[in-house]
């Protein structure tokens, strides 16, 4: 039996986590903005049909939304990561292999399925996820990846007009004049990995559709396209080139930028910011099972205005650590280099490069490895204990004081709904 795989996407997963907790948000147009409340980052079908684009600035759409009586909320990022992980969860439930492609999406093997049951068991996932979650999803079902991707878009689609696939659709075994109907009414710009400029090069050969693209000589393909474009061509044509990303290449890096609430002038709440970020890289760290051994920090001001200052430095970390203390420390003393006293700085961060896993630090040859070991089991437990009890009761229950307290310079958020999964203070009440 060939492979085949369905794309699971949730429909506008930003607005559903919302309309999830708030029924009252059905119907209306809403927006979910980014860090600060700069920009829309997330439309319900209601705002598209206003003409409301992505990234638009708020103050730009703020008199649009309201004369619609819509509603714009702040991001509310972990209610949105706790609602992944749950439909993830879901998924994982019906098939033997599945790949995590963003906090929204997923592939799934559907493998071992009979092709006369593929669409059935795709609208029981369905179904079970808005059950369970209460997010709408989008299911494309197809003998390839790149294929799926076209497949969900036809079923994402029609959701919004006849509804006649019940927001799932699959290409496996269509009528060939089917298939160059679908890939002749599908722009090569939405195609996936095209993006705008090659999208650009494309038309200016003529070639406007996916149908046209498949029919292009492989050589002038790979050409114009590299072997990258040349294989997802390939896929448009059902012939297999990318399987299932079950585990996922090890990360380079991890980072941790923020945007500050307002303008950070003095030393202190630069270097309260910067303690935070180390703290949450740390945190990602130790969740991956990873230790870093290069750290860099950067500052900047707002890059709009006279006078505009970027600066970094790094430093190299000589034991290998996701201890939280030994990141922020050196962040600190790299700070300082970078600050530059009467500057209204607009951003910061950090990122650690160089990881490994912890279990391959090395030791110096010069180090007593029986003693180096207890050391970082002790700071293995200091930073579990901290980790397990932040899940538990929220974020920076408890911390390191360098983090500060109440600071001024947090992203504003002043329309975020309730984290209403992961924080007990926030937990819907029944009256």
């Amino acid at each position: 039996m060939p492979k085949t795989f369905a794309l699971v996407d949730c429909n506008n997963f930003y607005v559903s986590c919302e309309r999830a907790f708030n029924p009252k948000l059905e119907g209306i147009p809403v927006i979910v903005l980014s860090n600060n409340d700069g920009c829309a980052v997330a439309r319900s079908n209601e705002a598209k049909a206003l003409g409301i684009g992505m990234g638009e600035p708020y103050f730009k759409i703020k008199e649009i939304l309201e004369k619609a009586d819509g509603v714009a909320l702040s991001s509310n990022y972990a209610l949105y990561g706790d609602m992944s992980a749950r439909v993830m969860q879901i998924l994982s439930e019906y098939c033997e292999g599945m790949e995590v492609y963003s906090i929204d999406e997923a592939f799934l093997s559907f493998d071992g399925i009979p092709e006369n049951e593929l669409v059935k068991v795709a609208k029981q996932i369905r179904a079970k996820v808005l059950q369970c979650t209460g997010i709408p999803v989008s299911i494309g079902i197809a003998q390839t990846k790149t294929l799926a991707k076209v497949a969900n878009e036809i079923a994402k689609s029609d959701s919004k007009k006849t509804n006649r696939f019940g927001g799932v659709y699959s290409t496996v075994s269509r009528p060939v004049e089917e298939m160059k109907y679908i890939l002749s009414h599908y722009e090569v710009g939405d195609l996936w990995g095209v993006g705008r400029k090659y999208a650009k090069k494309l038309n200016k050969y003529g070639i406007k559709n996916a149908y046209q693209l498949t029919e292009q000589n492989d050589e002038w393909i790979k050409k114009q396209l590299t072997i990258q474009g040349l294989r997802m061509v390939n896929e448009l044509r059902e012939i297999q080139c990318h399987n299932l990303v079950i585990q996922p290449d090890p990360k380079k890096g991890i980072a941790s930028t923020r945007s500050f609430g307002k303008p950070v002038t003095n030393l202190k709440e630069l270097q309260e910011a910067v303690s935070s970020y180390c703290s949450i890289v740390g945190e990602k760290l130790r969740k991956e099972g990873l230790v870093a051994s290069h750290l860099y920090v950067f500052v900047m001001t707002n890059r709009f205005q006279v006078g505009y200052y970027y600066s970094s430095t790094g430093v190299t970390l000589y034991d290998r650590t996701n201890y939280t203390p030994e990141l922020i420390n050196p962040a600190l003393k790299c700070l300082e280099k970078l600050f530059r006293p009467g500057l209204e700085y607009k951003k910061a961060g950090i990122m650690v490069t160089d990881l490994s896993l912890v279990g391959e630090a090395p030791f110096s040859l010069f180090e007593d490895k029986q003693e180096i070991e207890v050391m970082r089991k002790k700071k293995q437990t200091i930073m579990e204990s901290m980790d397990n009890t932040n899940k538990k009761y929220g974020r920076n229950t408890l911390k390191l004081a360098s983090l500060g307290f109440n600071p001024a310079w947090k992203i504003q958020s002043n329309m975020r709904s309730g984290r209403y999964t992961t924080v007990w203070e926030e937990l819907l009440g029944v009256r």
